[in-house]
């Protein structure tokens, strides 16, 4: 975790320009969400384009200006030509306090003149690095590379075009879940070997749930036969169910898995007994790493 970075934002504008006595010496910066566009040069698709970087971490002139969450209206105490560096960040894990810059995205730069008491607007615009690799599941094909529990008590995965819920490509992944059929596994087979040694491995889905889901690695040696399935993080419920994009680091539980030749992404979730039906909706399932 040490390579995480705990931010508390929102306060700086306002402690910023408190201490400023005089305002007319002031620009301001208006940075808007971040855009992420195809590589042109991408060495594989990346699939569908969703992404949740909610987050900037910003330079100017060579020096950080600090981690901000968008859009965000920020005081500057300099004006004329100056140079920013805008760097891509996102929640982990889907803990709110726990953000850092994404590793497999562009920075963005560019020029722009401030002057004083005027507002300069950005919209910054990043892409995947040509080179970053992608493991996808996004339940277009019937042949998916997701392998489920089957059997009594076992809640199905199926690939639904449900328009009133469908919002990228053809299909999606549905899981209902109930009193009966109270048990979801799953593991994807894409049959990877995921760089190790403290390399920066992530699992990015999009997903609209009402019942909690657990991930876990599995991690396979094909030599010795055995296998290890470390628990990573659950996903909790949503109140209000909507599709939001979570990004789950891999990098610890396969670091620590060396020996293992074999990384896949196991997903499970027991009924939460509410006393009503629950679901799982899930979209762009994506191992990403370089």
């Amino acid at each position: 975790m040490s390579r995480y970075i705990l931010l508390f934002i929102c306060s700086f504008p306002l402690l910023f320009i408190q201490c400023v006595k005089d305002q007319s010496k002031v620009s301001w910066l208006h940075i808007d969400r971040w855009e992420l566009q195809a590589h042109p040069f991408a060495t594989q698709s990346a699939g569908e384009l969703t992404h949740n970087f909610n987050q900037v971490f910003l330079s100017m002139g060579g020096k950080f200006m600090g981690a901000f969450e968008l859009p965000i209206k920020i005081p500057i105490l300099a004006e004329g030509m100056q140079s920013f560096v805008l760097v891509p960040g996102c929640v982990i894990n889907g803990i709110n306090a726990t953000k850092m810059r994404y590793p497999f995205v562009e920075n963005y730069q560019i020029d722009f003149e401030l002057k004083l008491q005027d507002t300069v607007f950005m919209k910054p615009v990043t892409r995947y690095f040509p080179n970053t690799k992608f493991l996808i599941e996004d339940f277009e094909s019937p042949l998916m590379n997701l392998k489920e529990n089957q059997g009594d008590g076992y809640a199905k995965l199926i690939r639904s075009n449900d328009p009133t819920i469908l919002k990228w490509g053809n299909f999606f992944g549905r899981v209902e879940i109930n009193a009966v059929d109270s048990l979801f596994v799953a593991n994807t087979t894409f049959g990877a070997n995921l760089p190790g040694q403290n390399a920066d491995v992530f699992l990015e889905l999009d997903i609209m749930n009402t019942n909690s889901m657990g991930t876990s690695v599995i991690s396979y040696n094909s030599v010795t036969g055995d296998f290890d399935d470390d628990i990573n993080i659950q996903v909790n419920p949503q109140s209000d169910p909507r599709w939001r994009k979570m990004y789950i680091s891999l990098r610890e539980i396969i670091s620590f898995r060396q020996q293992a030749n074999v990384n896949e992404q196991g997903l499970f979730a027991l009924f939460d007994n509410r006393g009503e039906d629950t679901y799982i909706y899930l979209d762009n399932l994506k191992v990403v790493y370089r």
